[in-house]
C-alpha cells in the first residue's frame, strides 16, 4: 500500500519561490530543513505552509502571576495518509522546550513554534511515504533522536538539532518487517552520556549521538550465553543502559551496560518471584513486574535490591500505564512518573467525578529505601492531574480541569507533606488539553502538547 506523504508547505499554502523572491508572508518567516535520500536541503519557505498550519494568537496573561490567560493555540491538522493509520496520524512522540520555541515530533516529522508569537520557527518533515514512529524522550545539549519508516517497518535513525532545525545523521538498523495486518514495531530508544542505545527485538545497539556512528550491538546470545534468554527491555538514562533479560524457567537476569561500549558492568540474577518485564525509571533505578509477579523493586546503581513494593502501597492504588498509546505502532511506553534518589512519585489510580463524567486523581509518593508511602497528596480540584517536574522546591503538577465547568490550575507540591500550593489558574477553555499529555512550563509559561487527539482540540496550548 502506498502513502502519500504531505510536504512542507502543504498544497493549501503557497509554495516558497525561488531562491531570493520575497517571501510572500513577511510575518510569517521559517526556516525548514528538507530530509531527503541524498543528505539535508535548506531552503526558505513561507512559515505559513507546515503540516500542522499557522498558530491563532488568543491573547496575554493579566500581569499578576497567578492567572494565565491562552496566549496561542496550534490546531491539530487534517486527516491524513502518512505512513501510519488515519486515527494515528496527528500523534506525539516528544515534545521539548528549546531555546524560545517548543518543539514536537509528530507522524510527518519534527516542527518547533515560537514560545513569544506562536510563529513557526523550524521544521523538520519525514522523507516522502515515510512517518515518524518513535523518539527518545531526553535531549542532550540540544540534540536528539527520532525513528521513521514505512508502513511495513520503523527502521531508521535520525538525529536533529533542536536549537538550529536541522537533520544531523541518519542511520538504518535491523528490524522485522510488518507481516500482515500486525502493527509496525518502533524501537525503544533512549539518551544516555552522549550515545543512542536503542533496542530492536532480540538486539540492542549503541550509537554515538553526536555523528550516528554505531559503536556497538549485542543481544542476550552474547550477554547471558548458555541461559536461553531474550531481551525484555532496554532503556539508558544518566551514564548507564539497563537490559532486562527474561530466561527459561521464569528467571532473568538485569544488567548494566556502558552506553559507550555495551559492555557489561554488573549483572543481577532475578528469581521468579522478581521477574521483571522492564523498568520503569533507571535513574534511580526501579523494576517493573513481570507477567507473573505483582511487586516493584527499588535497586541501587548495581542493580541491588533497596526495597519492594506492590500496587496498592500501603493501602494506595497507583497508574503506571503508558500516557502513549497508537493502533499503528508498538514502541516505546512513556509511563508518568517523576523520582530522585530517595523517592518516586505517581499518579494514583484515577475515579470517576460524580456525574461530570471526568475523573479525578492524586499524587502518591513512595520511599524508594523502604517501599513505604509517604504521603499522597491533598488540596486538589476534582481533577485529572499531570506531572511536570521535580525541582528544589518539590513537585510541579498541572490540574486538568474541565473546559465545562473546572479551570485547570498549576500547583506546587510540598514534597515534605504532599500539600498543594496554588500558583496560577487557568482559564476554562483549557480545560481537559492537558489530559494525557507532555506538560512543560517555563518561568510562568505553561505548554500543553497532547499524546494523542482524544479530549484535546489543539496539537500545542500556550498559556501565559
Amino acid at each position: 500500500m502506498t502513502y502519500q506523504h504531505q510536504q512542507y508547505p502543504p498544497p493549501a499554502y503557497p509554495p516558497p519561490g525561488p531562491v531570493g523572491a520575497p517571501p510572500a508572508a513577511p510575518k510569517r518567516r521559517g526556516r525548514v530543513a528538507l530530509l531527503v535520500a541524498g543528505g539535508l536541503v535548506a531552503v526558505l519557505a513561507v512559515a505559513a505552509g507546515t503540516a500542522y498550519g499557522v498558530s491563532r494568537l488568543v491573547g496575554g496573561g493579566d500581569g499578576d502571576g497567578r492567572k494565565l490567560r491562552t496566549a496561542w493555540v496550534l490546531d491539530f491538522p487534517e486527516l491524513q495518509r502518512n505512513g501510519l493509520k488515519t486515527y494515528d496520524g496527528q500523534d506525539m512522540f516528544g515534545a521539548w522546550l528549546v531555546g524560545d520555541a517548543v518543539v514536537r515530533a509528530q507522524p510527518d516529522g519534527i516542527i518547533a513554534y515560537r514560545l513569544d508569537d506562536g510563529a513557526q520557527a523550524w521544521g523538520v518533515p519525514a522523507p516522502q511515504a515515510t512517518s515518524l514512529c518513535a523518539a527518545a524522550q531526553t535531549l542532550a545539549e540540544g540534540r536528539g533522536v527520532v525513528a521513521l519508516g514505512s508502513a511495513e517497518s520503523c527502521d531508521t535513525l535520525v538525529g536533529f538539532d533542536a536549537a538550529g532545525g536541522s537533520q544531523t545523521w541518519r542511520a538504518t538498523f535491523p528490524v522485522e518487517r510488518r507481516k500482515g495486518r500486525s502493527t509496525v514495531t518502533a524501537p525503544d530508544l533512549s539518551v544516555a552520556n552522549g550515545q543512542v542505545v536503542v533496542r530492536s527485538g532480540e538486539s540492542v545497539l549503541g550509537y554515538s549521538l553526536a555523528d550516528g556512528k554505531r559503536l556497538w550491538q549485542t543481544d542476550a546470545d552474547r550477554l547471558l550465553p548458555g541461559r536461553d534468554c531474550r531481551v525484555a527491555d532496554a532503556q539508558a538514562a544518566g551514564d548507564q543502559a539497563v537490559v532486562t533479560a527474561l530466561c527459561d524457567g521464569d528467571r532473568g537476569a538485569l544488567l548494566g551496560l556502558d552506553p559507550a561500549t555495551g559492555k557489561p558492568r554488573w549483572q543481577q540474577q532475578l528469581p521468579a518471584a522478581q521477574q521483571s518485564g522492564g523498568v520503569l525509571s533507571v535513574d534511580p533505578l526501579v523494576s517493573l513486574p513481570g507477567l507473573s509477579t505483582e511487586t516493584f523493586v527499588a535497586r541501587d546503581a548495581t542493580g541491588k535490591e533497596r526495597a519492594t513494593f506492590g500496587n496498592p502501597v500501603d493501602g494506595t492504588r497507583f497508574s503506571d500505564l503508558p500516557v502513549n498509546r497508537s493502533n499503528t505502532v508498538e514502541g516505546p511506553e512513556i509511563r508518568p512518573y517523576l523520582a530522585d534518589t530517595e523517592t518516586l512519585y505517581l499518579p494514583t489510580e484515577p475515579s470517576p467525578v460524580g456525574d461530570d463524567m471526568r475523573q479525578a486523581d492524586q499524587v502518591v509518593a513512595i520511599d524508594l529505601a523502604t517501599g513505604k508511602r509517604r504521603w499522597v497528596s491533598a488540596g486538589h480540584t476534582d481533577s485529572e492531574v499531570e506531572l511536570i517536574r521535580l525541582d528544589d522546591q518539590g513537585v510541579l503538577a498541572w490540574e486538568v480541569g474541565d473546559r465545562r465547568d473546572l479551570a485547570p490550575r498549576l500547583v506546587r507540591i510540598d514534597p515534605a507533606t504532599g500539600k498543594v500550593d496554588v500558583l496560577a489558574e487557568a482559564p476554562r477553555s483549557a480545560g481537559t488539553e492537558g489530559s494525557d499529555a507532555k506538560v512543560l512550563e517555563r518561568d510562568g509559561t505553561v505548554v500543553l502538547v497532547p499524546w494523542k487527539q482524544v479530549s484535546a482540540d489543539a496539537a500545542i496550548t500556550v498559556l501565559r
